[in-house]
């Protein structure tokens, strides 16, 4: 072939993709990529740091969430998200709603029914075993550790479920009303002459809450003096004959769900000579407001204050 043939061939070619190309329906413009991208990578939604030491990574807004515990229930619901919950451990029972939704168990937890639920966010608290965790992240699961020690942390845990769920200004909005409510308890009780030694029960078998627990926070912040101060351990058990003799000005017990009873509490063997016993001072109150690191901790301290100083709110 001449090489005045080949050009032709080839200008010819030319000319056809060109008319090809104008004849063609109109395509829409491709978005400008930086020169050192060559494929979009799409970004994580948000990153997390949780109470395990981990790393947490979202990519989506969740909607599908499943609790493994009650508290973290709780501050789904409050955060107005409960709609999007698939599952919830045994004992969510707050709010009421809560009950309806398929449980997935609590010791031990239903890991097949959790993955077959398929969840974009499953939330673990203290309670769930870090085996669980591993197992449910192994099954391609995204799992966030949530175990507060204190109310403070509390505080945080919603504001990183908040985050974590799409819900940053609900979870502050909620946040600032519990920190405005629990202000209000500490103004007041800083008004009373005295801070009473308080036993707190929580079982019969003399179980306390010492430094370290939620319980022993409340009545410090609730304007008592706790009972168990000097324990070592977060839940130390009493002999009877500590409690005699610390001579507690109130007694608070959490086991009246179960069946104990103020009047079982006072006709105990020497007991006769406690003044809370001598004066009537021995109140029952709902675990879950105390126990429960959720929102409703709050709904706790002050239930605690009003049992602690009447004096000062008027019960």
């Amino acid at each position: 072939m001449s090489r005045k043939l080949f050009f032709s061939i080839v200008g010819m070619l030319v000319l056809v993709a060109i008319f090809s190309a104008g004849c063609a329906a109109p395509v829409p413009p491709t978005p400008t990529l930086l020169p050192s991208t060559p494929s979009p990578t799409p970004l994580p939604f948000i990153t997390l740091a949780d109470d395990a030491g981990r790393t947490v990574i979202l990519d989506r807004v969740p909607q599908r969430i499943v609790t493994l515990a009650p508290n973290l229930t709780e501050i789904v619901f409050a955060l107005g998200l409960g709609d999007r919950l698939v599952g919830v451990s045994d004992y969510s029972n707050y709010p009421p709603e809560a009950q309806e939704i398929q449980s997935v168990g609590g010791f031990p937890l239903n890991i097949e029914l959790i993955v077959s639920l398929e969840p974009d966010l499953v939330l673990a608290a203290g309670i769930t075993s870090l085996e669980d965790v591993a197992r449910l992240e192994e099954l391609g699961l995204t799992v966030l550790y949530l175990n507060p020690t204190d109310v403070e942390g509390i505080l945080d845990s919603i504001l990183v479920v908040g985050r974590a769920s799409g819900a940053e200004d609900a979870a502050a909005e909620l946040v600032a009303e519990l920190r405005e409510r629990m202000g209000a308890v500490v103004e007041r009780v800083a008004q009373a002459e005295i801070r009473p030694r308080v036993y707190y029960e929580i079982d019969p078998t003399l179980y306390t809450g010492a430094p370290g627990s939620f319980t022993h926070e409340l009545i410090t912040l609730a304007g008592g003096e706790n009972l168990a101060e000097d324990a070592i351990t977060p839940y130390p058990q009493l002999s009877a004959e500590q409690i005699i003799a610390a001579d507690p000005q109130i007694i608070i017990f959490s086991h009246a769900k179960y069946g104990g009873t103020a009047e079982q509490i006072a006709s105990r063997s020497g007991w006769e000579v406690i003044t809370a016993v001598k004066n009537g001072a021995i109140h029952a109150i709902d675990p879950d407001l105390v126990d429960r690191p959720g929102p409703r901790i709050i709904d706790g301290l002050e239930v605690m204050a009003r049992l602690i100083h009447p004096e000062l709110f008027g019960a």
